[in-house]
């Protein structure tokens, strides 16, 4: 944190100019840290038993009948 404090000191010296400068180099770094942040990988099988089907999901439809035909 001591480092973050001294940067802020440093960058309060600086001309308004260079302020913005640097304000648009943290804004890139911003960006490419949030693209190069690691995904969370999927954990395979760790919704089991969390959804159920039917026993009678095949049967046809009452419904549609007409259309099986």
């Amino acid at each position: 944190m001591e480092l973050r404090s001294q940067l802020i000191n440093d960058i309060e010296l600086l001309p308004d100019e260079a302020v913005k400068a640097i304000n648009v180099l943290v804004q890139q770094f911003i960006v490419l840290a949030a693209k190069t942040e690691p995904t969370a990988r999927p954990v395979y099988g760790s919704g089991r038993g969390q959804m159920w089907i039917a026993d009678d999901f095949d049967t046809p439809l009452e419904e549609l009948r007409e259309y099986m035909e």
